[in-house]
């Protein structure tokens, strides 16, 4: 498959993002095109909670219920508009485009850049379509859409019924999963196509749009500054290809794609935003709406959106503070939102403690010195990634922007708590604090490495405008030193507008040469070559043959750790396992170990014939993390008794069970 014949798919993957969002933006009022960065966030909270209550509705997964639900939410927001208190004035479509036409321009550049590069990026690493990460957690993510798409439940509440064996399930962020298996009932596309089309909509359109829209909501209709944030949004090594290389954490990347714009509602919903002219409605209900997409997609997410979204709270109740005290009123409500502010920081406090994963899962290790890790986030080059030069530099010039000006100092406060993070999680010794610290995120300095474009696209783009700005008065100055020679004034007027475009393509040209070797790295874990960790191209080869001989309705055993789970994804054949920390059931654990003994030892055709498993996949001892997990009893020798070869590629084999016929 082409990467050509795949744009159809792509744009039917960013309608499924932004069309059910849209309605709902339409639903509360807002005109302004710069809030279609929030559709995607919302489209996901819809998906998410859809999916969870679709059950109970009796209804299968598809497209229909969140059609459903979209009305609904939209329905309800729209009557609460109506109400006379929460009435706000209308603007039309064309009074919103008419009064931006510079913003429009210019951040239809900056976005052409940034999604393009990320494309080119993404594109680059995945090689071909069809390509699936060679990683650990991708047997459990692919063989998830597979499931939904089996079970028609895509609720995050029973997604672990895959792999729970006889247990009940437990919460499992399956946001991302239901948007694939969407994708997939869409178009009917194959599912590792399907994860490479999302993921790359995901990061050139939801991050793209959800930074610039961060940006437009600090320093209001600076052009230069949005557009700036497109082409910076391309220029981080450590996010978005990050997650998509290292993992692969979907859920992970989904979420933290979500967080520039979600950050931007917590801003507009504490009036500490540059955006005006939004009616109540919208100002408190896009960031829950949002937050709660955000935590769907994977609770960590929302944890980091807490934790960035802290200095709005302070910004917020100074700027209420010195409001009241300048206009001489009584200090009451001051200290009662100050209180308040205390609540809400307990409340975060608890949140820290409570929803993190199992202290045995966060069992991550440092991995640096503390000044490497510092230099890491002067550089932005956090795990080890080139210096990203033209990045680090307006990052730098924005910090020094931002906190000369109290509106927008908050956004430095957001990116110093992450970098301490990092700092602690990359480089302070494995203990209780660090624990405390960074044990939301696994301990794991991948996944803080990756919040640090949050703030850090931000930063970059505030200083890129203001770089601009100074460099463009003093060009302006200089054309226009004789009042009277009008040539000169013309020329300073078209150098003056030019210039922004031709900033923007410098910029993304500067960041292109630090990203290659990042894109290099996630290369290496696309390939599909005979020594790929996960299914060589012998194993895939084999589960592509797997029509041929085993029927619809027969259950292959597996051992999940050499790559044999894939089956179920890729070839849509069921498996004794789907995921490599499957929780097995003694009938399945007994074939496990004994399967090859079928012909002698009485116990194993009886469990072969209730779960009817009529074949085993033997993709021999190499496993995905080069460990030893047992399962001798599905690596079948040659000539084995009761075991009939079908079909071999390379070291790959495919048995028919005989010995329980």
């Amino acid at each position: 498959m082409s990467w050509f014949s795949v744009i159809p798919l792509a744009a039917v993957c960013v309608a499924l993002l932004l069309l059910p969002g849209t309605l709902i933006i339409l639903a509360l009022g807002l005109r302004n095109p710069a809030f279609i960065a929030v559709a995607p966030l919302l489209t996901v909270s819809i998906v998410a909670v859809t999916a969870i209550v679709a059950p109970s509705a009796g209804a299968e997964w598809s497209l229909l219920p969140v059609a459903a639900a979209t009305c609904l939410l939209a329905a309800v927001l729209w009557a609460g508009r109506q109400l006379p208190k929460l009435r706000q004035p209308s603007r039309s479509w064309r009074s919103a485009l008419g009064a931006t036409k510079r913003m429009l321009l210019t951040a239809g550049v900056g976005l052409a850049i940034g999604a393009g590069s990320i494309a080119y990026q993404l594109r680059t690493a995945f090689g071909r379509p069809e390509n699936i990460s060679q990683t650990f957690d991708n047997v459990f993510h692919l063989n998830a859409i597979r499931y939904v798409l089996e079970t028609g439940n895509a609720s995050s509440m029973t997604l672990t019924g895959m792999t729970n064996g006889e247990n009940p399930p437990y919460f499992y962020p399956a946001a991302w999963h239901a948007l694939a298996s969407l994708l997939v009932q869409l178009t009917g596309t194959s599912i590792p196509v399907a994860v490479n089309v999302l993921s790359l909509c995901v990061a050139a359109v939801v991050w793209t749009s959800g930074c610039m829209f961060l940006v437009r909501s600090l320093v209001g209709s600076n052009a230069i500054a949005v557009g700036a944030a497109g082409v910076l949004s391309a220029g981080f090594g450590s996010f978005p290809i990050l997650l998509l290389d290292f993992g692969v954490l979907y859920p992970n990347f989904l979420s933290i794609s979500m967080l520039p714009a979600g950050l931007a509602c917590v801003n507009l919903f504490f009036g500490t935003s540059q955006l005006r002219q939004i009616g109540p409605v919208a100002r408190y209900s896009l960031a829950p709406l949002t937050a709660l997409g955000v935590a769907m997609a994977h609770p960590n997410g929302v944890v980091s959106l807490v934790a960035l979204s802290v200095p709005i709270l302070i910004t917020a109740w100074i700027s209420l503070a010195i409001a009241r005290r300048r206009s001489g009123v009584s200090p009451g409500l001051t200290i009662l939102t100050g209180v308040g502010l205390l609540v809400a920081l307990a409340v975060v406090a608890v949140m820290w403690m409570f929803i993190r994963p199992p202290s045995e899962a966060a069992a991550w290790l440092p991995v640096q010195s503390p000044g490497q890790a510092v230099g890491e986030v002067l550089t932005n080059s956090a795990m080890q990634r080139p210096i990203a030069w033209a990045a680090s530099t307006m990052v730098v010039v924005g910090l020094i922007f931002v906190v000369r000006h109290f509106s927008t100092i908050w956004i430095a406060a957001s990116f110093l708590i992450v970098a301490a993070l990092f700092v602690i999680v990359s480089a302070a010794p494995a203990g209780p604090f660090r624990d405390a610290m960074t044990g939301v995120w696994y301990n794991d300095s991948n996944r803080l490495a990756a919040l640090l474009p949050v703030a850090g696209v931000a930063l970059g783009a505030v200083g890129a405008a203001w770089a601009f700005e100074t460099m463009q008065k003093k060009i302006s100055s200089r054309l226009s030193g004789s009042p009277s020679d009008r040539w000169i004034d013309r020329r300073a007027v078209i150098v003056c507008g030019i210039c922004p475009v031709v900033l923007l393509g410098l910029l993304g040209l500067l960041q292109a040469r630090p990203l290659e070797a990042p894109v290099r790295s996630a290369q290496a874990n696309y390939a599909t070559t005979p020594d790929s960790p996960l299914v060589s191209s012998d194993e895939m080869a084999l589960i592509a043959d797997m029509d041929k001989y085993v029927p619809e309705d027969a259950t292959v055993a597996v051992n999940p750790w050499t790559g044999g789970a894939m089956a179920f994804s890729l070839a849509d054949r069921n498996t004794t396992s789907k995921h490599t920390l499957t929780t097995y059931t003694k009938a399945i654990e007994l074939l496990n170990d004994k399967f090859r003994d079928a012909a002698n030892d009485p116990a194993v055709c009886p469990v072969a014939r209730a779960y009817n498993v009529r074949y085993v996949l033997d993709f021999g001892k190499n496993e995905v993390h080069g460990g030893n997990h047992g399962f001798q009893g599905l690596q079948i020798p040659d000539a084995t008794p009761g075991f009939k070869l079908l079909a071999r590629r390379g070291d790959a084999k495919l048995y028919e069970v005989t010995a329980c016929d």
